[in-house]
């Protein structure tokens, strides 16, 4: 089994030209290297990945929840009974 600790070096092919030119204007924009600009929009794109698989979870969560909850009565004989007084 192999392990890595640290940042790892990748290489990415045939990045479609809007793509490029997206990223390479906002690290221009911001300031960034390109390079950085990439880290950041994947960085920025992983915490959306694990936000929204947390969300399902947390949904599951919720719904099992709700299900435990015992069922509802009918309120209108208590809102009737209410407006009587």
């Amino acid at each position: 089994m192999w392990f890595h600790n640290g940042p790892l070096d990748i290489t990415v092919k045939r990045i479609p030209d809007e793509i490029y030119k997206v990223i390479k204007r906002e690290a221009k924009e911001q300031g960034r290297s390109l390079n950085a600009e990439i880290i950041r929009t994947l960085e920025a794109e992983a915490v959306e990945i694990e936000r929204r698989r947390n969300l399902g979870a947390l949904r599951k969560k919720l719904d099992r929840f709700a299900q435990s909850l015992p069922a509802l009565s009918n309120s209108a004989p208590l809102i009737h009974r209410d407006q009587d007084r």
